[in-house]
């Protein structure tokens, strides 16, 4: 296997590093690449507005560098004569402050330092850095440079095929022809495998010229294309130079080497025309040293994401094997499009199966709401019940102090009865005339005894208010655990959904994983190489297809986690985690308040049993008096027992009926407190079933636009396989026959390309760079005019 993937990977990196990164930067469309630091600083150029549309043009035929996270970005500005010898270089430079610190270092072999769009000035610390006084900002600044360029820049002229210098051709007619050639400078010592190697840091330039069509007539370009303009033709050539040298110098086996020779790389641009009173306002260069610099695989992405298929198809003749490996990326397209066409197919059912949770989730939480609504109206029920409860134990308390006054004063009375006989014999009489009562009145006897009774009833329906107020408690509980457990319910019923559609019995997202990992192991082969290794056509295919199938059940997995999370969120957060709290202390204060009231009134009633007992007592110590004087002494002993015994319980009695009495008044509140807490929560219940709604609203979206999507992607397919065939036969002509050369295993030659798109292979500054920073750097050459009132 470790041989295959050396040969796919030379592969890629002979076929599409090298060809699909050079016809990137002959796409249009890309955007324009400057920012503020280069249009602003820009050195003076000799027509203005022909300087500013051919830098357009040239920027618009380059990928933007990744320069957005860059310390320092440099901008070099050569200006040349008209052969292309270098006079004057200016180095603009934009020193990024991401951190908006006071001051910013940098170190520069720059002469005649400016600032450019600010007044801050720079200390010159002498050891070949600055610091400038940022004051938080960022700086631009400019300055002169005699270092070497890493690209010189040399241009000929041919008049009918003689080669005349620049002055001599002004004015001039017949056919000229121009030609760039390229000399890259550089040298770096790079680390390739375990050894190191001498490169060049790769540079492509880009050249260009404005044509005017009433002096310029049949434009040709090698190594490049002519842009229509209005009134002008725009000349783009572009070449790396040195490139396939060093390729062929690090190489040393002889096929791939022949594989090289067969892989045009150029190293000049020649531009030809039919020329009436030559005129030329100037041309431009653009060298940039960050286009070769991807691995095989951003390669790839590159001709994805900026190359323009019909204008490559046209090209091809030209290009040469970069047209083949267009055709392989292609056909990827194609499968990764048959992939997104069967993903949106499981979009689609996923996106239904989501808007039918969601409509089940709403009609969950309006019956929550509806549970809700209904015990917050009964709450006031209960209220009102509690304030009667109240209002009557405080009549009882009343009575139950007179009672107690009344018992003291009776057992009094009996001392002064002991006394005399005559008294005592008329009090007894009186007395037994109370107990026993008359049409007028009920008695104490049997008053005493209604009181009891009174008292047990109420006893006994405190019982049952009690374990009303338990079951309250347990059922506000167990809504509670209901409204916590609802995001799990969910959660799981969703995601038992997305794996029910999985094949291999896949339960779980670490059984994705690894599923997918299996499958990353060989999707670096390729169609062809897979579909020979396994012996069988379509499996790279199906590999792809059960690949992304595994892919989209991770994001619909996250895509459940994260609405989980966010149902979990509303139950949870912090304004209804106090309304839950508030909502189970009410519920559990009532339970125990009601207990308090339950053993209040058992006080109660064992008091009024006590009285009932000692009136009864007293009754019959009175009867006993009224049967004779000789039985006075041991009646009224008797009487006097029996009085102590009422005066006992109506103190009891008194005691207990103010503990009820107190008890109601702490029910009361508690019932407020509960009431409160209870509409708090029917209004948090309504909230949740509005963001059901809402969720189940979006899910209908979210299923009415998969549907259109997988319509979509069907006309998709069915376009890129009409582009796959017709460039099949480049394949079957040019990348299956290369693909032969490579059997063997190349892991060397491996290294020195991977070596030579290494970050340590790249150019990055030309006025210097403090070690730690991340520098950019792009050259800009305009050549001087060749106009006829200079011959």
């Amino acid at each position: 296997m470790e041989r295959g993937n050396n040969m796919i990977k030379w592969k890629k990196y002979m076929c599409v590093a090298l060809s699909a990164a050079m016809m990137a930067t002959l796409t249009t469309g890309c955007g324009d690449t400057s920012n503020d630091s280069t249009t602003t600083d820009k050195a003076e150029a000799t027509t203005e507005s022909d300087s500013d549309t051919l830098q357009d043009a040239l920027a618009a035929e380059i990928s933007a560098d990744d320069s957005d996270d860059a310390d320092k970005e440099e901008t070099v500005y050569v200006l040349a004569d008209a052969d292309g010898t270098a006079n004057d270089v200016t180095v603009s430079t934009w020193l990024k402050n991401a951190d908006g610190s006071e001051g910013l270092n940098d170190k520069t072999n720059l002469s005649d330092i400016e600032n450019v769009k600010g007044y801050e000035g720079y200390k010159d610390n002498g050891d070949g850095t600055i610091t400038w006084a940022a004051n938080g900002s960022d700086i631009y600044y400019q300055g002169k440079s005699s270092e070497k360029l890493p690209v010189d820049v040399k241009i000929t002229y041919k008049l009918d095929g003689e080669e005349i210098e620049p002055s001599e051709l002004a004015g001039k007619s017949g056919k000229v022809t121009i030609r760039f050639d390229y000399t890259n400078n550089t040298k770096q010592t790079v680390k390739a495998g375990s050894k190191n190697s001498e490169v060049i840091s790769p540079f492509v330039m880009l050249s260009g010229m404005i044509l005017p069509v009433d002096k310029f007539s049949n434009v040709q370009v090698e190594n490049g294309k002519v842009i229509s303009e209005g009134s002008n033709q725009i000349v783009v050539g572009y070449a790396v130079p040195g490139f396939k040298q060093c390729l062929q110098k690090g190489i040393d086996d002889s096929k791939i080497q022949t594989a090289i020779d067969n892989i045009d790389v150029p190293d000049y641009v020649e531009v030809s025309a039919d020329v009436t009173d030559f005129e030329l306002a100037m041309t431009m260069t653009v060298a940039a040293s960050d286009l070769l610099d991807s691995d095989a695989e951003d390669a790839i992405d590159e001709v994805k994401d900026k190359a323009d298929i019909s204008d490559l198809s046209s090209s091809a003749d030209k290009l040469g094997s970069s047209a083949d490996q267009l055709e392989e990326g292609s056909g990827k397209i194609t499968n990764g499009l048959e992939t997104l066409k069967d993903g949106t197919y499981s979009l689609k059912n996923g996106a239904e199966t989501l808007a039918n949770g969601a409509a089940s989730l709403k009609d969950y939480t309006s019956q929550l709401a509806d549970g809700t609504s209904k015990i917050s109206s009964a709450m006031d029920s209960l209220d009102a019940g509690i304030t009667s409860i109240k209002t009557g134990s405080a009549a009882l308390n009343d009575g139950a102090k007179t009672l107690a006054s009344g018992a003291k004063t009776l057992d009094t009375s009996i001392g002064t009865l002991q006394t005399g006989a005559d008294t005592l014999n008329s009090g007894v009489k009186e007395l037994q005339a109370g107990f026993a009562g008359d049409s007028n009145s009920v008695g104490l006897s049997k008053g005493a005894s209604s009181l009891a009774s009174g008292v047990k009833t109420a006893y006994d329906g405190s019982q049952a208010l009690a374990k009303g107020a338990s079951d309250i408690k347990t059922g506000v509980d167990t809504l509670i655990t209901m409204m916590k457990g609802m995001p799990t319910q969910v959660v799981t019923q969703a995601e038992a959904n997305v794996y029910s559609q999985l094949s291999g019995n896949i339960t779980s997202e670490a059984g994705i994983d690894a599923a997918m990992a299996q499958i990353e192991q060989a999707l670096p082969m390729g169609q062809a190489a897979y579909d020979a290794y396994v012996q069988q056509e379509g499996a790279y295919a199906q590999l792809i297809e059960q690949y992304n199938g595994l892919a989209q059940a991770k994001g619909a997995l996250n895509a459940i986690d994260q609405i989980g999370e966010s149902l979990t969120a509303t139950i949870t957060d912090e304004k209804t985690a106090t309304q839950i709290k508030s909502l189970q202390d009410g519920a559990a204060t009532l339970d125990t308040k009601m207990g308090e009231l339950s053993a209040g009134l058992k006080s109660a009633n064992d008091g009024a049993a006590t009285l009932s007992a000692g009136v009864d007592k007293a009754y019959t110590g009175v009867k006993a008096l009224a049967s004779g004087t000789g039985d006075l002494a041991a009646g009224a002993k008797a009487l006097k027992n029996g009085s102590k015994s009422l005066s006992d319980g109506a103190a009891s009695l008194s005691k207990n009926m103010n503990t009820l009495y107190q008890g109601s008044l702490t029910l009361a509140t508690g019932s407020g407190e509960l009431k409160t807490a209870a509409s708090t929560l029917d209004t948090s219940a309504g909230q949740i079933a509005d963001g059901a709604k809402s969720l189940s609203e979006g899910a209908d979206q979210l299923n009415s636009g998969s549907k259109t999507l997988d319509s979509g992607a069907d006309k998709l397919v069915s376009g890129s396989k009409t582009l796959s065939d017709g460039m099949k036969q480049f394949n079957e002509d040019g990348i299956k026959k290369i693909t032969k050369l490579f059997a063997g295993n190349y892991q060397e030659d491996i290294d020195y390309i991977e070596a030579l798109f290494s970050d340590d292979a790249k150019y990055t500054s030309f006025g210097g760079a403090i070690d730690g920073t991340k520098s950019t750097v792009k050259f800009i050459y305009e050549t001087a005019a060749i106009k006829a009132d200079d011959k």
